[in-house]
């Protein structure tokens, strides 16, 4: 009777112990449990593992120094660690935990599909080194089982749901499997790779550049995101994990691809609504500080400005009580509205919340260019709004500062634009006014 395969799980918590066993008991498969890295270290010592899965974060000795010492045991130089992590997935992580032994990752939540398929593959693979082990050991021919491994990996590429290719370093194909054809929208292998050696790459040059310096500086990439084109002339977002290598004095890449154009789709719909007012459709707080961080530091770079009108709204309370929240609600997506139609491409408008709001202005111009703007956003504020058959009219109250004239930080030029504003509606006689420290 044929043994069975050893699998070691390591985690901190019992509970997640319990839970990848049940996922992962098979009649073939021995589990062995470790609730920490000194035991997990022991346990390799004594038993023959097909496949660790390891947790990252544990205390006294974490996933990094388990998997290092579990490496200098002999019998463990082979053995496919998977990291089990709850970290996002940057590439210092990523790059930590190959240097220490890993093979992949699982990012907490685990879809059960994915470790029982990952987790399949390395039992698969400890299985036909144990067989061809075995057939060495009773001196079948050397030619005759490495025949067999490459049929075997050959399946394994020809019917991998993943694209699979090997490339020059200039990017033309110089293998591909039916996989990477279907994604790229291409007929057959054959065609993929005909059509890099004519046009040398899928990818736009300066994006493909960046990816080949990366690849050159780190040697391997892992989750790699870029925008390639298929036959169509479409994009589709791709994630790319490859190597490079030397091989007769020449650099060449392989590695292994998936389309990630659905999950990009939703990530940056998910980013847009993370940064974008919901009532308004215009930038948030969030996006907003994001700009504005980054107009100061080009600005001092190149020795320009920038400029903040701080916008409070006068009657807004006044609209809520009498008509409700629904009005009010509308109102200010109209003053978004209005003040969006009056700014330039590079400004940028912004909701802070309630009845405020912020606008960016790069490379303002003078002082009455400013002025200008400002009593331009207060004439078209002054005008009534109609909705559900009433009139209301609100007007506005603006206060201005300006980087580098009056604060170095966003931070303090938000303030100090605020204080503005405030005394601007201290004053009857003003709509608008600078800050100035002497006020």
């Amino acid at each position: 009777m044929e043994k069975s395969l050893k699998i070691l799980i390591v985690d901190d918590n019992a509970v997640n112990l319990t839970l990848l066993e049940k996922l992962l008991r098979l009649d073939s498969l021995e589990i062995f449990k470790a609730l920490g890295g000194r035991e997990a270290v022991e346990l390799s010592r004594n038993h023959d593992f097909a496949l660790i899965l390891l947790d990252v974060q544990m205390p006294e000795m974490d996933g990094y120094d388990t998997a290092r010492q579990i490496k200098q045991i002999e019998r463990c130089r082979l053995v496919p660690i998977i990291f089990l992590t709850s970290i996002y997935k940057d590439p210092s992580y990523a790059r930590m935990g190959y240097e220490a032994g890993a093979v992949d990752f699982l990012t907490r939540p685990i879809e059960p599909a994915i470790l029982r398929g990952k987790v399949g593959v390395f039992l698969e693979l400890k299985h036909q080194k144990d067989l061809l082990e075995k057939e060495i050991e009773q001196r079948i021919c050397i030619e005759n089982a490495l025949r067999k491994a490459e049929e075997k990996y050959r399946n394994l590429f020809e019917n991998a749901v993943e694209g699979i290719f090997r490339s020059e370093l200039a990017g033309k194909f110089e293998e591909v499997n039916p996989a990477l054809s279907r994604i790229l929208g291409y007929d057959s292998p054959e065609d993929v790779i005909e059509c890099t050696t004519s046009t040398g790459t899928i990818a736009d040059p300066e994006e493909r550049k960046r990816y080949i310096e990366d690849l050159m500086r780190e040697r391997g990439l892992k989750d790699y995101e870029l925008q390639v084109r298929r036959k169509d002339g479409s994009l589709i977002w791709i994630s790319e994990s490859s190597r490079l290598f030397e091989e007769h004095g020449e650099f060449y890449v392989e590695g292994v691809i998936e389309d990630i154009s659905h999950r990009k789709a939703c990530e940056l719909e998910l980013q847009e609504k993370a940064t974008l007012d919901a009532l308004t459709g215009i930038p948030n707080r969030y996006l907003f500080f994001d700009r504005l961080h980054k107009s100061i530091a080009n600005a001092g770079r190149y020795n320009e400005q920038v400029a903040l009108l701080f916008i409070d709204l006068n009657d807004f309370k006044k609209i809520n009580d009498s008509y409700g929240h629904h009005a009010g609600d509308l109102l200010l997506g109209r003053v978004a509205n209005r003040l969006k139609a009056r700014l330039r491409a590079s400004d940028t408008l912004a909701r802070l919340g309630g009845d405020e709001f912020c606008v960016l202005l790069e490379r303002p111009g003078d002082r009455a260019s400013i002025t200008m703007i400002a009593e331009d956003f207060i004439t078209c504020l002054d005008k009534p709004f109609c909705f559900d058959g009433e009139r209301c009219k609100v007007g506005a109250s603006i206060g201005i500062s300006r980087f580098p004239q009056d604060a170095g930080d966003a931070h303090e030029l938000i303030k100090l634009a605020d204080d503005a504003m405030y005394r601007v509606k201290e004053r009857a006689d003003r709509k608008y006014g600078f800050y100035s420290s002497e006020d």
